[in-house]
């Protein structure tokens, strides 16, 4: 009997989700994350330099702080997605995964397993940040549940597209340690040095070029528009919002948060697509 496309299809994502847990690599990434939620409200302190309603224990703090980490959440996210993808090639496993499906199917597998498992990563933080973060100062106030809730949805899906992402950065530069490098050091340098140069020249005052609108459009930017406009809106009254937005963003004229969010998977879904046709030509022998 022929197996159907939809039971190929269930049959490469079992054989990617059983190949993903047998190793080791998935939780053990979860460390870094975990510190980075005990570390969570220290992350926060910069608003109150910002904001003058910001006190030591204001719930903006911890709010804040909870952005700034699930910001850096997504970088683990991400080298997690490129280590899943461009393993297979480093490994020479790549060959028995396409035995299973088409190479399209591997690939696709692979996106839903890198953003289920860089989500979970952005859900660790959603879930313990509050608790670690606010127990390290003592007497933190927790923002309300609602309030968490939110940016803990829009901190798991980022995280997530980050995954699908760096999985498709992984096949298209198939060595691990070239995939990891560009990956984590483009979101740590390389996007602050490109927003830096089409900010060049800016003057605080007036509109800004058409260059450093750009600034907001950049994957990894967008992801932090979207991550810091909860805790830019809860600043309240009497608070610039745009100009908070934009020092904690690094961008200049931020879209509304669903906007950036549907930059960010309009980069990934670019990403992915690019990958489909590279992967799909590249000799595996």
């Amino acid at each position: 009997m022929t197996v159907g496309a939809p039971h190929r299809w269930m049959a490469v994502l079992h054989a990617e989700i059983r190949r993903t847990l047998s190793v080791r690599l998935w939780w053990l990434m979860l460390i870094p994350v975990l510190l980075l939620a005990l570390a969570m409200s220290l992350f926060g302190s910069l608003i109150t330099l910002l904001v003058p309603a910001a006190t030591e224990t204001s719930s903006i703090l911890l709010l804040t702080g909870m952005a700034s980490t699930l910001s850096m959440t997504t970088v683990v996210g991400a080298a997690f997605g490129a280590l899943l993808a461009a393993g297979e090639f480093r490994h020479r496993t790549v060959t028995l995964a396409y035995l299973i499906g088409a190479r399209t199917q591997v690939l696709g597998a692979k996106v839903v397993v890198g953003a289920v498992v860089a989500g979970i990563y952005g859900l660790v933080v959603a879930l313990l940040g509050p608790l670690l973060g606010g127990a390290v100062l003592g007497g933190q106030q927790l923002p309300g549940w609602g309030q968490l809730a939110g940016l803990g949805a829009v901190g798991v899906l980022v995280c997530a597209l980050w995954g699908g992402l760096g999985v498709a950065i992984g096949t298209l530069v198939p060595n691990q340690a070239g995939a990891v490098a560009l990956t984590v050091g483009y979101l740590l340098l390389g996007e602050n040095m490109i927003a830096g140069a089409l900010r060049a020249g800016e003057s605080s005052f007036g509109d800004p070029s058409v260059f450093a609108r750009l600034t907001p459009f950049l994957p990894g930017n967008a992801g932090d528009v979207a991550l810091y406009e909860a805790p830019v809106r809860t600043a309240g009254a009497g608070t610039d919002g745009r100009m908070v937005l934009e020092f904690l963003a690094g961008v200049s004229a931020p879209p509304p948060g669903w906007v950036a969010l549907l930059v960010l998977l309009a980069w990934t879904a670019a990403g992915v697509a690019l990958a489909v046709v590279v992967g799909g030509r590249r000799d595996i022998t």
